[in-house]
């Protein structure tokens, strides 16, 4: 299984960058001992923060490689189009299904640096944080037309209406924190209606995108 472009080509990127191993760990506030560690992270805040440090797109540092020379990789690779979905139900498919949707939520945040979109119907802005990639990257991709959901967030965000609204689980790991989970829908071109999940969070109201999933028709 490929590594993701950050782990493959950590060292190249920092002798582009002119960066040496220990400057890059101070500026991490590790060990230098630990940069090779570091490069193997599934960690949001600690790949955002990288892609600060190293000056590039966070979608760059999270994007699945075969190239042997930076200089080869492009904008035009980091976009997920239906086509590079696999549509089966294998293990595999799932699998690459999930790394297609981390993938396209981080070059989402390297385009979008406050992370939120406005929300007609809540007239509030909806964030993305790193559950809403982990959550939507967990459940979306056991589904095809929930992974090309997920592809769709630039409409579903601002668009989305308003239909439920229920108190959060706190049993739930994932639902620590929220006070109340906004169950809202989108009717996506092609793909059908879509279920998008807010939660609304205890300590200051902030509305967090949580989970994208297309609805079956038939359930």
């Amino acid at each position: 299984m490929k590594g993701i472009y950050f782990e493959e080509k950590g060292l190249a990127l920092l002798e582009q960058r002119g960066i040496t191993k220990s400057e890059f760990a101070r500026r991490m506030g590790i060990q230098r001992q630990n940069v090779n560690v570091l490069f193997k992270t599934n960690n949001l805040e600690i790949i955002a923060r990288a892609a600060e440090v190293l000056d590039v797109p966070v979608g760059l540092l999270v994007g699945y490689v075969d190239e042997s020379c930076i200089s080869e990789q492009s904008d035009d690779y980091l976009e997920i189009r239906p086509e590079d979905v696999p549509v089966g139900d294998s293990v595999e498919d799932r699998r690459t299904r999930n790394r297609l949707i981390r993938k396209f939520y981080f070059h989402w945040m390297a385009r979008h640096e406050d992370r939120k979109v406005f929300n007609k119907t809540l007239n509030d802005y909806i964030h993305i944080k790193y559950i809403s990639v982990n959550e939507t990257a967990g459940h979306a991709s056991l589904r095809y037309l929930s992974t090309l959901a997920v592809l769709q967030l630039d409409a579903i965000l601002p668009n989305a209406v308003l239909k439920d609204s229920k108190p959060a689980n706190t049993r739930t790991k994932n639902q620590k924190g929220f006070k109340r989970m906004l169950i809202m829908e989108y009717n996506c071109p092609a793909i059908g209606m879509v279920r998008l999940t807010v939660g609304q969070k205890a300590s200051d109201d902030l509305k967090v995108q949580y989970c994208i999933t297309a609805i079956d028709v038939n359930s």
